[in-house]
C-alpha cells in the first residue's frame, strides 16, 4: 500500500510533465487552466482516499470514476465497486450541480490521457440513471445583468469611484466594451484603438463601425478579439480610461502595484460596496450580462429571450445576432451566447427550432 505522500508526489509529478497542454490540440494552456486543473485532481484523489480507495495516480481505474460519480450524483455505490471496500462509504445527501460534476470528468478525462487512458472516461450520462442529474443547461433563465435586479449602473459605478477611482473606471469599461474582469485590470487605452480600415481582411464587422478596440492582455488563453465602438457611451468609458493610464501605453490598473495586487484589490473594493449575490445580488461579471443584452436590443431592437422579449420569426437575424454577441464577448461559438441571453429555442416552435439547428 502506498503511503500517503506517494500519491501526492506522483500527481506532483504528472502535473509537472503534462498540465501545460491542452486537452486536444497541441497548444499551451493558460495559467487559469493549469491551476484549475491541479486544484481540481488534488480534490479528485483525496475524494477517493475518503471514498476508500488508495490508488496511487497511474492506477486510476474505471471503478474509481464510477466511484467518484456515485458520490457526486448521490447515488449508491454499485455493487461490483463495493467489492473489498469498507461498509460505510460517505455519500452526499444531494447531487452536486451538473457544470461541476461535468468539469471534474473534464479533468478527469485529460488527466487518463496524461497515464496512457485516453478511453478510460466515457460519457457522464453513462455513469448515471437520470440523464437530468448530469444534463448541463447553457441557456439562462435569468437575467445576471445589473439592472433586471433593480440597480442603476452609473449609481453603483459613482458608489465605487468614491472608494477607488481606478476600479471605477475598470467598471466603466466592463460595462462598455463587455471585458472581463482581467482584461479590464490590465486594459491600455490608447494601444487597444485601431480603425476599422486595421481590421484583418477577413472580419465580418469592419465595414458596420468606424473604430474598434483590440483585445488581447488579460484574455483567456490570450486569445485575440476585436470589439466595436458602437455608442457615446463607450466613448466615454475610453475617454476616462486615458486619463487613468498615466503614461501613452500604460494601463488602467493602480501604478506600482502587480497584476495579482490590482486583482485582490479590485476583489475587496467592489466587495465593499456590496457588489455581491449576498449583498446587491450582483457581481461585477453581471455588466457582461447587461452588455450582452444591450448589444443583442441594440441589434435587433428585441429584448433577448431571458429578459423576456419575444423569439424572432427571421431565424438568420436571430442567429447573427447571438453570434455577434459571441464575438465580442471573446467566444468563438455562438451557441456560448445562450448562457448570456437566453436560449433561442422556445416558446416559437419550428422556425425557433430550426435556427438552433443551423450551424
Amino acid at each position: 500500500m502506498p503511503h500517503n505522500t506517494q500519491w501526492r508526489e506522483q500527481l506532483d509529478t504528472l502535473l509537472d510533465a503534462f498540465n501545460e497542454r491542452h486537452a486536444s490540440v497541441g497548444k499551451g494552456v493558460s495559467h487559469s487552466t493549469r491551476e484549475a486543473r491541479s486544484q481540481g485532481l488534488y480534490r479528485i484523489f483525496a475524494l477517493l482516499r475518503k471514498l476508500g480507495f488508495k490508488p496511487v495516480p497511474e492506477n486510476l481505474a474505471e471503478r474509481h470514476v464510477r466511484a467518484l460519480m456515485a458520490y457526486w450524483t448521490a447515488q449508491p455505490l454499485p455493487a461490483d465497486v463495493l467489492l473489498d471496500m469498507p461498509t460505510t462509504i460517505p455519500r452526499r445527501a444531494y447531487p452536486c450541480s451538473a457544470a461541476y460534476i461535468q468539469q471534474q470528468m473534464s479533468f478527469i478525462r485529460v488527466f487518463a490521457s496524461w497515464i496512457g487512458k485516453p478511453g478510460l472516461v466515457r460519457s457522464a450520462v453513462n455513469y448515471v440513471s437520470d440523464p437530468r442529474l448530469v444534463h448541463r443547461s447553457y441557456g439562462a433563465l435569468i437575467d445576471k445583468g445589473w439592472e433586471s435586479h433593480g440597480l442603476a449602473v452609473d449609481e453603483v459605478i459613482a458608489a465605487v469611484d468614491a472608494v477607488d477611482s481606478h476600479v471605477g473606471g475598470q467598471l466603466a469599461m466592463m460595462i462598455a466594451f463587455g471585458l472581463r474582469r482581467k482584461e479590464a485590470v490590465m486594459f491600455c487605452p490608447r494601444a487597444a484603438e485601431i480603425p476599422a480600415y486595421a481590421l484583418p481582411a477577413q472580419h465580418p464587422r469592419s465595414d458596420h463601425y468606424i473604430s474598434f478596440l483590440r483585445i488581447k492582455r488579460g484574455t483567456k488563453g490570450g486569445r485575440l478579439r476585436y470589439a466595436a465602438v458602437r455608442t457615446p457611451q463607450q466613448r466615454q468609458a475610453l475617454a476616462r480610461a486615458r486619463c487613468l493610464a498615466r503614461q501613452d501605453w500604460g494601463h488602467i490598473g493602480h501604478p506600482g502595484l502587480s497584476l495579482k495586487q490590482s486583482l485582490d484589490l479590485f476583489s475587496n473594493v467592489v466587495r465593499a460596496v456590496g457588489l455581491t449575490k449576498n449583498d446587491l445580488g450582483v457581481t461585477p461579471h453581471g455588466l457582461r450580462h447587461q452588455f450582452a443584452g444591450d448589444l443583442y436590443f441594440d441589434i435587433t431592437q428585441v429584448q433577448p429571450p431571458v429578459r423576456g422579449g419575444e423569439l424572432l420569426i427571421d431565424r438568420e437575424v436571430m442567429a447573427d445576432a447571438y453570434r455577434q454577441v459571441a464575438e465580442q464577448l471573446g467566444h468563438h461559438r455562438r451557441q456560448i451566447s445562450n448562457a448570456y441571453l437566453g436560449s433561442p429555442v422556445g416558446r416559437h416552435s419550428s422556425e425557433a427550432e430550426s435556427m438552433g439547428a443551423a450551424s
